[in-house]
């Protein structure tokens, strides 16, 4: 915390309103800073001088006399009273918090008796260069600050004579690493102040403006499943997937690691450690519902799997397995009856090809599709296709073999679907007579696909008795 005023007397000082019309409040010298360190170590209560990572310190002045020290270091990282004074979100806490800056250092070196509103000009003074200041040593901005003041020993009157507001106690919790927390049972009494007319407005918004949004760091992504449903998620790969491992050694289970990973994929997460980067971003009531590790000595906190965990994980484990589990997960989230599937083909780089055909599926009729294109088309990679409703609900997805393509692969698959009064969507690649056939004729379903220069007779024949504009194509 901040304040601290000393009860010995200092000779030399004029009357206080000539001491606050020419008081100075400056950035130290680097030359200052031993002397500026050992008045806070022996004057200030807490007897520490150490902070926190970015700091400003400054000193008040008159006339070369140091009456007031002051320290701004980065903000704490998460108090609930100020996140509701912001109106921030989880994530928006941590985007933001570097526009906040804390006052965790305020000794006033004159006697409250002798001077009694020195404190409030002196955090006057301070905090119109703030921002400045902070801008210039670290190429960031500043919009608010933030001090905790001991109720036991203060009751705050120069920063609320300085225009700060007072938000309530904290809870007594102390930080001393990343998410580890320990009780001090000693509340603190939280104060803010925007800096500036529209800074409150500004951190409050829904979206930052282009030059303070550039700084905002790179988040891992929101997890895109309610914290309420994680529970049922861990529950399918748990009941449909089999653990490949050996019993000894194991510490996180086959079903945290897999949901863990299937979350951040469909997040947006793109390889191994972007996944461990998001599993590292969970709070705990998540982790608690997808059953991770718990601390030890820490209630109610628990651990993500490491990166090497998951890769060793997904190496040993069935991927058809992963389907199942996942398709039927999303059917119970989503039960509605099937009424538009997408075909979207995906290629997976640094992955084998699928196993070749042992024998190639027969066909009602010959393909229309010119011989030269029906050649693999990712020889060195894994093809998916993914069987997906307009809301994203994977239905189904298979494995193009390595010795053909997904137009052929997909075909072959139509008919072990269920697609009466389906209507399908896919690609101009998959515009064939047979497919079509299959769909309406055989399946009962519906389609819709887009024609072009792929297949030049069928697009001349589409041209020659459809002329002119046709909806929707124009």
């Amino acid at each position: 915390m901040a304040i601290h005023l000393l009860d010995e007397p200092m000779v030399g000082l004029p009357p206080e309103a000539i001491l606050l019309s020419e008081l100075v409040v400056r950035p130290i010298r680097e030359a200052e800073r031993t002397r500026f360190d050992e008045l806070l170590a022996t004057k200030h209560y807490l007897k520490n001088a150490r902070v926190v990572g970015r700091a400003v310190r400054y000193i008040a002045e008159y006339k070369g006399k140091w009456v007031a020290l002051l320290v701004f270091n980065s903000a704490a990282y998460h108090l609930k009273a100020r996140e509701h004074w912001l109106r921030w979100s989880a994530r928006q806490v941590v985007q933001r918090r570097h526009l906040l800056a804390q006052n965790s250092r305020f000794l006033v070196l004159v006697p409250p008796a002798r001077c009694p509103n020195l404190g409030s000009r002196v955090l006057s003074l301070a905090c119109a260069r703030l921002a400045r200041d902070w801008q210039e040593a670290f190429g960031l901005p500043v919009l608010a600050v933030e001090t905790f003041v001991d109720s036991q020993r203060f009751r705050g009157t120069c920063y609320r004579a300085a225009g700060w507001q007072a938000l309530g106690l904290t809870q007594g919790y102390g930080r001393v690493w990343r998410d580890f927390y320990t009780d001090t049972q000693h509340p603190k009494e939280l104060w803010v102040r925007a800096l500036g007319p529209d800074a409150l407005a500004l951190l409050r918004s829904e979206e930052l403006p282009t030059v303070l949004a550039q700084q905002e760091p790179r988040l891992s992504p929101a997890c895109p499943v309610a914290t309420e449903h994680l529970g049922s998620l861990w529950e399918h790969f748990r009941e449909w997937v089999k653990d490949p491992r050996k019993k000894r050694g194991k510490r996180h289970g086959l079903a945290t690691v897999l949901s863990t990973a299937a979350l951040a994929v469909s997040a947006g997460c793109r390889g191994l450690h972007a996944i461990f980067e998001f599993a590292a971003s969970l709070n705990h009531g998540q982790r608690r519902q997808l059953r991770c590790w718990p601390r030890t000595g820490h209630p109610r906190q628990y651990d993500v799997p490491s990166e090497r965990t998951f890769r060793r994980v997904l190496k040993k484990v069935d991927s058809d397995e992963i389907k199942t589990a996942l398709v039927a997960w999303m059917q119970q989230q989503d039960p509605r009856p099937l009424e538009v599937l997408h075909l979207d083909g995906k290629v997976v780089k640094n992955a084998e090809p699928a196993p070749p055909w042992r024998q190639a599926p027969s066909r009602a009729e010959p393909s229309e599709i010119p011989p030269e294109l029906q050649k693999p088309k990712a020889d060195k990679a894994l093809t998916l296709v993914n069987f997906i409703t307009s809301e994203q609900r994977l239905v189904d997805q298979i494995a193009v073999p390595q010795d053909t393509n997904e137009e052929a692969a997909v075909a072959a698959h139509f008919p072990k679907m269920d697609l009466a009064g389906v209507c399908v969507t896919a690609d101009a690649a998959h515009t064939t007579k047979a497919n079509c056939r299959q769909l309406t004729v055989e399946q009962g379903g519906d389609y819709l696909f887009i024609l072009k220069g792929n297949q030049p007779h069928a697009l001349a024949k589409a041209e020659q008795l459809l002329p002119g504009a046709f909806p929707p194509s124009g």
